[in-house]
């Protein structure tokens, strides 16, 4: 469900999207092999129904991170919270694909089979979405003349 609220950006939305992914996964349990990573492949349905769902809006806007985004990385002060604005807009800048290995990674802690398998690529795929991503993060984040 958090994954979904962090993608959609809208609790509303995410409940529906969660309904589906579920609704989606129980109609196709059947067809899953005993061995299967069940969790990225939840993911990986949860993902491609948010990728529906967007699609059909016709939103050309990328993805919110939601209200909470701060309370992940748990910001209490003023300058935090003008910090993790900034680190909002950064992550939401990246795209889908950095976006979603950069959260699950850093927010969720899943690992990089888990991340590839739930946006259909390699595990080192997955892993250089999460580099480049965060290479990103941190060239956005650094200031001009400083050095990180």
């Amino acid at each position: 469900m958090r994954y979904l609220v962090r993608l959609s950006g809208n609790r509303a939305d995410a409940d529906d999207l969660f309904q589906e992914t579920f609704l989606r996964a129980f109609r196709a349990f059947r067809r899953l092999r005993a061995r299967s990573n069940h969790r990225a492949w939840l993911y990986r349905i949860a993902t491609n129904v948010f990728l529906n769902h967007r699609r059909a809006a016709g939103r050309r806007r990328e993805t919110s991170l939601g209200r909470d985004f701060e309370a992940w990385f748990g910001s209490t002060a003023q300058s935090d919270a003008v910090a993790s604005l900034t680190l909002r807009r950064v992550v939401e800048a990246l795209s889908r694909r950095q976006r979603s290995a950069f959260l699950q990674r850093n927010l969720q802690g899943r690992s990089y089979t888990d991340i590839g398998a739930s946006l259909g690529c390699s595990a080192t795929t997955a892993r250089a979405h999460v580099y480049q991503a965060a290479k990103r993060v941190r060239r956005a984040l650094t200031p001009r003349g400083g050095q990180s």
